[in-house]
């Protein structure tokens, strides 16, 4: 092998090699920024809270919640309720009243 040859194709690896290390760093960089960002979880409601919402008496609330007629989480001796999934119950209970 020609001394100056091999020297050429040298320096050309050492180009690509450092040009792949720049773009692995640089995708390394973007997933580090992704997963940073942690999914955040929605407040839960309160009864009393969503009987002021929807504008009823909070034993309504407590009688459909424990008869699984609307959405709840029990915790402990408590009930808590998502907002989304309130409103995808009154958008199918609205879409069955139409």
């Amino acid at each position: 092998m020609n001394p100056p040859d091999t020297l050429t194709r040298l320096d050309n690896l050492e180009t690509s090699l450092l040009s792949f290390l720049q773009e692995v760093r640089s995708i390394k960089a973007e997933l580090q920024k992704k997963s940073k960002v942690s999914p955040s979880i929605e407040s839960l409601l309160d009864a009393d809270e969503v009987a002021k919402i929807l504008g009823v008496d909070i034993a309504y609330i407590y009688t459909q919640a424990r008869s699984g007629k609307m959405p709840s989480i029990k915790l402990g001796k408590y009930r808590k309720f998502s907002p989304s999934q309130l409103k995808k119950w009154l958008d199918r209970k609205n879409g069955a009243l139409l």
